[in-house]
């Protein structure tokens, strides 16, 4: 690239929120620029010329890194449709609590508990705590 170094336009597409996975090619690569590189996210550092089998181990890398992106994002665009106190309730369900524990605490009527339960199952469309609980995991990751 004539204007821009591999690492320049990294740092440049990660200041702007790009996250997908990265695979940096190059034929002037040295143990430097590959640590540097692995140090701001890449998935992997490849020197030409490029051996087949290790470009296609880094796509499905990529691709692996892709998809847990895809699903972190998904599970944050669920929770995201929940109102506070849904947010409040469903993580309280998740450690394990009760409606009658959770109406107590949060000085609510036990109906209403269990009217935002069902709204929650709606909204994530899931019916257990177990569910609840890998979604808020899910979106929870770093990503």
């Amino acid at each position: 690239m004539p204007h821009l170094t591999g690492l320049e336009l990294q740092a440049e597409l990660l200041q702007r929120g790009f996250r997908w996975p990265i695979i940096m090619i190059t034929g002037h690569g040295d143990v430097h620029h590959c640590r540097v590189a692995f140090k701001s996210g890449v998935i992997d550092f490849l020197s030409k010329p490029i051996d087949s089998g290790l470009l296609f181990e880094a796509l499905q890398k990529a691709d692996q890194v892709l998809e847990a992106l895809v699903e972190v994002e998904k599970a944050r665009a669920i929770l995201a449709t929940l109102t506070p106190r849904e947010d409040e309730i469903v993580r309280l369900i998740c450690r394990g609590w009760g409606s009658r524990e959770i109406s107590v605490a949060l000085d609510i009527a036990l109906r209403t508990v269990d009217a935002h339960r069902v709204h929650i199952c709606e909204k994530l469309g899931t019916r257990s705590p177990a569910e609840f609980a890998q979604i808020i995991m899910t979106a929870d990751r770093q990503s």
